[in-house]
């Protein structure tokens, strides 16, 4: 049968290209599984790829949903995909770890864990993540969110100019650091609560428009307070020592003392562990009851003084012998005060009133000190055999 007019001689195949057409497939079934609502553009056909299963072949730009998922993976399928990074990971996220570490671009105190570099049981409010850029370039930024409940309801980020968790009404492009400017900061998230389980999850950005969706969690529980203080009474070579209360220290045999002679060192220290992770470290102060030691037998006082014994008539008090803790360059020093570290017959005070003795300013690992007790006795001073003095030592922690 001839045509009336020559436009309809046209093959059918250069109407659709001229006017574009969808092939819709409804439903495409295999043995296997089914693939619903698929769409092409520009000459999309089926074809049969193997006996158990149809595909769907096209010509031109991919049109279908671009996200594919997978409990373990997502498939982007449009092009503008490919301009994305790739979706990073957290290498590493630590509180409390000891022995080891999974960090490996922080100090190099890490080998020991994160008790090298917060102090005993680990950071009780600061954490230490790394992240893993999957090959990234090295000027990708990323951002990081956490949450105490696994981003159910308490979704925020880390802030990436003070490193405190901030909420999302307060996040923005300042909080995308690069992995180096993350990493340089040796507690990159600060600002927790103790005894907390933390969750966190990082997300990339290179270029504009191309931030990707957030990589696995990962997650660490901070510890608590940390504080251990004990008292051992033993002579000049117990550094090991562990004696049992109640402690007492006399001066009777070869240190008795006398009338008139001269300044007496007791034949045993005051051994003082300490250790806590509390990051302003710690002071330890002493106090007595009777300002020095009191005879109730005479009613009279050996006073307490900070003093050279050698020079006053009589006295008694505490002279700093022996200080040592694990050394580790993030944690703390301890140091006598003044009053109490003189050689000689230099003596601080046990007076009515605390007195601080020593003091760390950062946490400290295995601390161990010891303390000389000198007294001297005037000459105005009658014999008796209950001289004594109730000496208390108070470590305070500096959370």
């Amino acid at each position: 049968m001839k045509l009336k007019n020559a436009l309809k001689t046209i093959p059918l195949l250069l109407i659709a290209s001229l006017f574009p057409f969808s092939v819709i497939a409804a439903e495409l079934d295999s043995t296997n599984y089914k693939i619903v609502g698929a769409t092409t553009q520009g000459g999309g056909t089926l074809t049969t790829a193997s006996g158990n299963y149809s595909a769907l072949l096209e010509v031109g730009r991919i049109s279908n949903n671009p996200r594919n998922y997978s409990t373990s993976y997502k498939l982007f399928t449009s092009p503008e995909q490919a301009f994305l990074p790739a979706v990073p990971e957290v290498s590493c996220f630590e509180t409390t770890t000891s022995g080891s570490s999974n960090c490996v671009s922080g100090p190099s105190e890490l080998v020991n864990g994160m008790v090298a570099i917060c102090g005993p049981s680990g950071c009780y409010n600061k954490a230490r993540f790394e992240i893993d850029s999957n090959d990234n370039p090295t000027d990708t930024l990323y951002a990081v969110m956490i949450s105490t409940d696994n981003f159910v309801s308490d979704v925020r980020y880390v802030d990436g100019n003070n490193f405190w968790p901030e909420t999302i009404t307060t996040h923005n492009l300042n909080d995308f650091l690069t992995k180096a400017d993350w990493e340089t900061e040796v507690f990159n998230i600060q600002g927790l609560q103790t005894g907390t389980t933390y969750y966190i999850r990082v997300m990339a950005l290179h270029g504009d428009f191309t931030q990707t969706e957030v990589g696995p969690i990962a997650s660490a529980t901070t510890s608590g307070g940390s504080v251990f203080f004990d008292i051992d009474i033993e002579d000049e070579n117990g550094v090991s020592a562990e004696t049992a209360p109640p402690h007492s220290i006399s001066f009777t045999g070869a240190y008795a003392l006398i009338g008139g002679s001269a300044p007496t060192v007791a034949e045993d220290r005051v051994w003082l562990d300490a250790g806590t992770n509390s990051q302003g470290g710690f002071a330890v102060v002493v106090r007595g009851v009777n300002g020095g030691l009191k005879s109730n037998t005479t009613g009279q006082t050996i006073v307490s003084a900070t003093a050279d014994l050698n020079v006053t008539s009589d006295g008694f008090g505490l002279q700093s012998e022996y200080i040592s803790q694990d050394s580790y360059s993030y944690l703390g020093t301890i140091s006598a005060t003044s009053d109490y570290s003189g050689s000689g017959n230099n003596v601080g005070i046990v007076g009515t009133s605390s007195t601080k003795v020593y003091e760390a300013s950062s946490p400290v690992f295995n601390g161990r000190m010891a303390l000389k007790v000198i007294a001297k006795p005037g000459t105005d001073k009658t014999a008796a055999a209950d001289y004594q003095e109730t000496i208390y030592f108070i470590l305070i922690p500096r959370f």
